[in-house]
This record gives C-alpha cells, sequence and structure tokens, in this order.
C-alpha cells in the first residue's frame, strides 16, 4: 500500500519552510483521494440509490504541528463512538461501495470552503453537490441527513 501510496501523491520529500506542517501532511492524501474519486467514477456504476454520510476513520495523529507525518488534526463529534479523521463520502445504495470522498480537514478550512457556482448554497448542500457531481441527471435517489440539507 505504501508504495501505491507514494505513486499517488505530489508530496516533496522535504517540507519547504513556507508550507505549514499541516498543509504538508495532507499532501500525503490529498492525491490519493483525487485519483479515488476519479477512479470511482468512471469505474464503478453506482444502483439507483445513493446516499451521502460522514464517516470517521480512527486515526489520532502522530503528534503535534513540529512532526511531518500521520494526519495533523483529528475531530470528535459527539454522536460518533470513536475520534478520527473525518470523511464525507457517497456510497452505493445497494451495496454499500463509497464511491467518492471528501476529507474534512480543519474548521477554519470548511467554513471558507466554496465550491464554484456554489455562493447562495448552505455549506451541507454544496458539499452533497460535491459528492455526487458525478452521477448528477442520472435519475438517482439520494438519502442524506440534516447535514447536507
Amino acid at each position: 500500500m505504501r508504495r501505491c501510496s507514494n505513486r499517488w501523491r505530489n508530496q516533496p520529500s522535504e517540507r519547504p519552510e513556507s508550507m505549514s506542517s499541516e498543509h504538508y501532511r495532507w499532501l500525503l492524501v490529498d492525491d490519493f483521494v483525487e485519483e479515488f474519486n476519479a477512479h470511482m467514477a468512471q469505474a464503478f456504476a453506482p444502483s439507483e440509490h445513493m446516499c451521502v454520510d460522514e464517516s470517521i476513520s480512527r486515526w489520532y495523529g502522530q503528534g503535534g504541528h513540529w512532526i511531518n507525518m500521520g494526519l495533523p488534526m483529528y475531530v470528535a463529534i459527539d454522536r460518533k463512538p470513536k475520534n478520527g479523521c473525518e470523511i464525507q463520502n457517497a456510497a452505493c445504495g445497494q451495496c454499500g461501495v463509497m464511491l467518492r470522498l471528501k476529507l474534512v480537514k480543519t474548521a477554519a478550512e470548511e467554513s471558507t470552503t466554496t465550491h464554484v457556482h456554489n455562493d447562495s448554497l448552505q455549506h451541507g448542500t454544496a458539499v452533497l453537490k460535491f459528492l455526487v457531481a458525478p452521477w448528477r441527471f442520472s435519475r438517482r435517489i439520494v438519502c442524506a441527513d440534516s447535514y447536507f440539507a
């Protein structure tokens, strides 16, 4: 897996001084997530139902801002049993295969994230639109909780 993940990332071997440790560590997975999303959009045809939800990958990182390994942050959500990295995802409603991922990075980034042409949408709705974008106009039914309203 490590060999494959090296192929799908554009992280420099040394962190540039101008780059934050947090940004540098997210580079470990950002390209992998983009490749995963592109691959699943082309290679997998979901059923007529899709589910959108948040998941937690139980991971706590490997230390503070001075360490260049591990995820830079984790979240603690009251309604989730474990803390970890939050991933917003779309999945096939029939088989449960995850089709598209969006990593939740920092609260500041989440509050300022705007997707193209979504200025008038609430944040959750803009995320929902991003997650199901490859299958828009396909007449699929999307089930989501109130976060995405």
